[in-house]
């Protein structure tokens, strides 16, 4: 028996708007870890949010999730932070506020393209109602 897998407007939506923010935030990790831009990241949120208003969907979901898409490889650069922090001779109580900082370190790396994903979306969503797209979905009739 085959596994059936299918997403909703909203991911597809968000797909199409965090991949290609996604590939760019890639490249500036494997550049330089330190140095990380999320570019894309407003336009991918409101072409996702723009994209499912169209379909009835709500803009600021498809954005934020646009956003965790387009954030996942700036968690990449943690991974050297987190190599290293076992390395240091310090005392054990150091190192795990170290990991603890580096944590806090990558949840702010994913909240802060989800914000700028979501506003994007809310963006992109009112520009589809003005466009004349529904703001619910239509029911009956």
């Amino acid at each position: 028996m085959p596994l059936q897998f299918e997403l909703s407007k909203t991911w597809q939506c968000a797909l199409i708007g965090g991949l290609v923010p996604a590939l760019f935030t890639l490249v500036d990790v494997l550049r330089s870890a330190s140095n990380i831009t999320f570019h894309g990241l407003f336009l991918g949120g409101a072409v996702a949010g723009y994209l499912v208003k169209r379909h009835g969907g709500t803009g600021s979901a498809a954005g934020v999730r646009a956003g965790l898409i387009g954030g996942i490889p700036a968690l990449w650069s943690l991974k050297e932070l987190l190599v290293a922090i076992p390395t240091i001779p310090n005392p054990l109580w150091f190192r795990v506020v170290g990991v603890g900082m580096a944590l806090a370190v990558g949840v702010l790396l994913l909240l802060l393209p989800m914000v700028v994903g979501g506003l994007a979306g809310r963006f992109g969503g009112w520009l589809a109602e003005r466009q004349g797209h529904p703001r619910v979905p239509a029911t009956g009739s």
